[in-house]
């Protein structure tokens, strides 16, 4: 427990305007009264970091990753987060080749697993009307919670989309939820395996534990689920246009299309979507899409070339090649950003306290006299403050080494993330191999380094599982 006397909190008044309503600085009372922590309440400037604390309570067994500093997402792991990250905001993988987004679009997103894609719809255009329908429920909640937490106007339609109605069983990858499928299969292990290995110049040393990793994202579960027709799904919302349809349901987009009615067809303006090149499905769905008055463009992620997979994109009007990315970044948006941000307005104050130890909550704590209550505030901010810094052990040391082979990076902090240093997947392998070698089978299972991948936190993880 932490000892609460040996800290004071000094409540902050610099005139911090819109950056944050109330601030407290939590340092330690009596010696260097070395600064440990900061607690703060969002301004006005910062609208999503607040929300992010409204929503703090409700997310459960979901958690908020930054992969960058203009982007928060609730998600169910932080390696899928990263990688839904990479392909729809930083590779930019939908709005491209000519489809673009005009003022007060209604957009359909089939497929929408976590939100990401609905995410940036609404970001560009902020008075976008979005439909998101996903089958699975644990990924229905991270819609929900995505949507609220980005202020969008998204309603979330829990069914998966197919050719005619029925009740079947979806494939759930908790572990690896963008795979999650009507049609998952053994080819999806091929298709992650090729993923993964591409993302280094040599995976031949780590063959077996690609193995073992790949076993381990597609450990599925199946769920009960209702699919619907386009037209039945989105019945009874009034929707008399879609300015865009984006389909990405891991090789079930044939049974999507067959669906759409005719009275549906003239309503899409435009279409984006994945393929699954199966028995010449490309071809089919071009056909198709061209016979309803489409003009198609074919095109492929270079991390995904050795697989089965192509990106379509359909339009009324031309398509042209033109992967130009669409503005999308809100300032203050993230809740390092606005850390960032109170620590250059504070100055010297809070120079020392690193962006992970400040907290964001919706009101400061009070005990019953309306003064800070400095238990709760010590409670509030990041796990660790306060506490000393444990001298170099063997634990910090061999797994230092570990990372530092791996990453081939000189030094770091024990703050410092793995797979923000430059790990992947294919690298947490050769890590989490090494790891057991030096410690024991199984002392640092891969779900648990997804969970917690800063240094400082695979230590406790591996100290937990020795214990």
């Amino acid at each position: 427990m932490t000892d609460t006397v040996a800290f004071e909190a000094e409540h902050l008044d610099h005139g911090l305007g819109e950056l944050a309503g109330e601030c407290v600085l939590v340092r330690h009372a009596t010696g260097d009264r070395r600064a440990e922590a900061v607690l703060a309440v969002p301004g006005l400037a910062a609208p999503t970091v607040r929300r992010a604390a409204d929503l703090a309570a409700e997310a459960g067994e979901l958690s908020l990753f930054e992969p960058d500093d203009d982007l928060m997402l609730f998600h169910r792991n932080r390696r899928e987060a990263a990688f839904i990250f990479r392909e729809v905001f930083r590779d930019n993988e939908y709005l491209r080749h000519g489809v673009t987004l005009p003022e007060r679009p209604t957009v359909v997103d089939v497929g929408a697993n976590i939100g990401g894609a609905s995410v940036l719809f609404g970001l560009v255009r902020p008075d976008s009307r979005i439909f998101a329908l996903e089958p699975v429920p644990q990924l229905c909640r991270a819609v929900e919670l995505n949507a609220r937490l980005h202020g969008l106007d998204v309603v979330v339609i829990p069914a998966a989309v197919g050719d005619a109605p029925r009740r079947t069983q979806v494939t759930y990858y908790p572990k690896n939820t963008a795979m999650s499928g009507l049609l998952a299969g053994q080819s999806d292990r091929e298709v992650l395996k090729v993923y993964l290995a591409g993302q280094e110049e040599d995976a031949t040393d780590t063959a077996a534990g690609l193995d073992a990793v790949v076993a381990e994202l597609l450990a599925g579960e199946s769920v009960e689920c209702e699919v619907q027709t386009l037209g039945q799904a989105l019945a009874g919302y009034a929707v008399d246009r879609i300015d865009l349809l984006k389909i990405d349901v891991e090789k079930a987009e044939w049974q999507v299309l067959r669906g759409i009615d005719d009275t549906w067809w003239p309503r899409i303006d435009q279409v984006v979507m994945e393929v699954h090149d199966i028995d010449g499905r490309v071809a089919a769905v071009v056909a198709l899409l061209e016979a309803r008055g489409f003009s198609v463009l074919v095109d492929r992620n270079q991390d995904l070339l050795d697989t089965d997979m192509y990106g379509v994109y359909a339009r009324r009007g031309p398509v042209t090649p033109d992967v130009a990315a669409p503005a999308w970044r809100k300032p203050l948006s993230t809740r390092r950003a606005l850390a960032a941000a109170l620590r250059e307005k504070l100055g010297d104050e809070v120079a020392a306290v690193p962006v992970d130890r400040f907290r964001f909550v919706t009101a400061l704590p009070r005990d019953e006299r309306g003064e800070i209550d400095i238990g709760a505030v010590l409670a509030a901010v990041p796990a660790g403050a306060g506490a000393e810094a444990a001298p170099p052990a063997e634990i910090e040391q061999t797994l230092a080494a570990i990372w530092r082979r791996v990453l081939k990076v000189p030094d770091f902090a024990a703050s410092d993330d793995f797979f923000d240093l430059g790990g992947t997947s294919l690298k947490s392998v050769r890590m989490v191999l090494e790891v057991g070698e030096a410690f024991g089978e199984n002392v640092l299972p891969p779900d648990q380094l997804f969970e917690g991948s800063r240094f400082d936190q695979v230590v406790a993880t591996i100290r937990r599982n020795l214990a």
